[in-house]
């Protein structure tokens, strides 16, 4: 019984023990350190790191808390096979087979950017491939899916249900949909219970189909109750499970477990104040963070990038809106979508931006809550917005092409790309190396 909740509760020894000669605990809150690493071949703590001896890979002496030890176990059950797998070899051998690992998990993301740039432009094939490719360069993606983590393979899932949504917009929703739906929100969910951001959307989809299709409300009946059933099995015995081990429908908290103690809290933050100080964030840290900062927040880009970024996010939302009163007479209709022959209607393009600005909403109304609660906010970052690239790379690439004659679209894609590949490199080779490595 004792060995059961030592495992639950604290890291092997192990890793703990691999912190400290790491030294990683200082990196967020001393950006002038660097990590234990030289410019020989070997760093100076990697001697020590790969003669950790076996026996801390299955010791709990160090008691070091993890909490995600207690987190929805979907990607850490499979990233156990792999890891087992290599179980002999030493730790450092073992924490780039679970890199290798996480980029494989997540590497459908560009898959799914192309499968859902093929949905909305049927006959543009330079779309199809300017927006994988934004998807697949973009800085912090890359940091995400090179990484030991879970957010790859999250921002995937999510991903997959922009682009079932769509599907069901074009071919019409049934219960083959609603289980599909269900299926992939399920273990999304026990990716990362962040994807419940995307509930409102779902039900949003259904009522939209039920609205539309009159003669076939009983079929969108039956395909939401069988996506409810799939979703409450696969995710109701998590919640069941972590109401136990974590007392949260959801999480292990720290707060409650007592593992966070938070200093001097407040609880006075009115939701007026609360959502303009938000909503500032979301111009500033969370924008800035969703493109490139590195090391969770530890690693910036110059200002001048983030400011350039923003001047073209502007321009293409003025972009959008000027294609949208420009062409709102002649806007595409549903059936010439289906038939091939235009791009999708504007009720697809609006849920697009929903997908968008709905976790940016609930992500403030979760900040207030624990705010309340506990007298201090969660500090959110650009990451939980991630599972938005798709759609927001979308926007941003046909904002900026509204501006561009046609006779100069091919130069104009051919730069899109272009810009965001020299943006990646710029991004590890001029910061991420220098900050970590040299």
């Amino acid at each position: 019984m004792k060995r059961t909740i030592t495992t639950s509760t604290f890291l092997v020894d192990e890793v703990a023990l691999s912190r400290q000669l790491a030294d990683v605990g200082r990196l967020p809150y001393a950006p002038e350190q660097r990590q234990a690493f030289s410019q020989t071949s070997l760093g100076p703590g990697e001697i020590s790191l790969s003669n950790l001896p076996p026996d801390t890979r299955f010791g709990f002496e160090q008691e070091a808390v993890g909490k995600l030890n207690k987190a929805t176990p979907l990607y850490y059950m499979i990233a156990a096979v792999p890891y087992r797998l290599f179980i002999e070899g030493d730790l450092l051998v073992r924490a780039q087979v679970q890199r290798i690992f996480s980029l494989l998990m997540s590497i459908g993301i560009v898959v799914v950017a192309y499968l859902i740039a093929r949905l909305l432009f049927p006959r543009n094939a330079a779309m199809r491939l300017t927006i994988p490719t934004l998807v697949a360069f973009h800085p912090l993606m890359t940091q995400i899916t090179a990484v030991i983590s879970v957010d790859g393979f999250y921002v995937l899932f999510y991903s997959l249900l922009i682009l079932l949504c769509i599907l069901a917009f074009r071919d019409g929703f049934n219960w083959r949909m609603g289980l599909s739906i269900g299926i992939v929100f399920g273990i999304g969910f026990l990716t990362k219970p962040t994807i419940n951001g995307f509930a409102p959307l779902i039900a949003l989809l259904v009522v939209l189909e039920w609205w539309r299709g009159k003669a076939r409300r009983r079929e969108v009946i039956w395909g939401a109750l069988v996506m409810g059933v799939t979703i409450l099995a696969i995710s109701g015995w998590w919640v069941i499970r972590s109401l136990r081990i974590n007392n949260d429908p959801f999480y292990f908290n720290p707060v409650l477990e007592g593992h966070r103690i938070i200093q001097n809290p407040f609880y006075d933050y009115s939701p007026l104040a609360h959502m303009v100080d938000y909503y500032r964030s979301v111009y500033g840290g969370i924008f800035v963070t969703w493109w490139a900062h590195f090391g969770w927040l530890d690693t910036a880009l110059p200002p001048l990038t983030y400011d350039l970024l923003r001047v073209l996010t502007m321009f293409a939302i003025l972009g959008l809106l000027w294609w949208l009163i420009r062409n709102w007479n002649s806007r595409p209709s549903l059936t010439s979508w289906r038939g091939g022959s235009s791009n999708a209607p504007l009720f697809v393009w609006a849920f697009l931006a929903l997908s968008i600005i709905v976790p940016v909403v609930l992500l403030q109304i979760y900040d207030l809550t624990f705010w309340w609660q506990y007298g201090n906010g969660r500090g959110l970052q650009g990451r939980y917005w991630l599972g938005t690239i798709v759609p927001m790379l979308t926007f941003f690439a046909m904002g900026l092409l509204v501006w561009v004659p046609r006779r100069w679209k091919g130069a104009a894609h051919n730069s899109l790309r272009a810009g965001m590949v020299l943006l990646n490199f710029f991004s590890l080779v001029a910061f991420v190396l220098p900050r970590y490595y040299l």
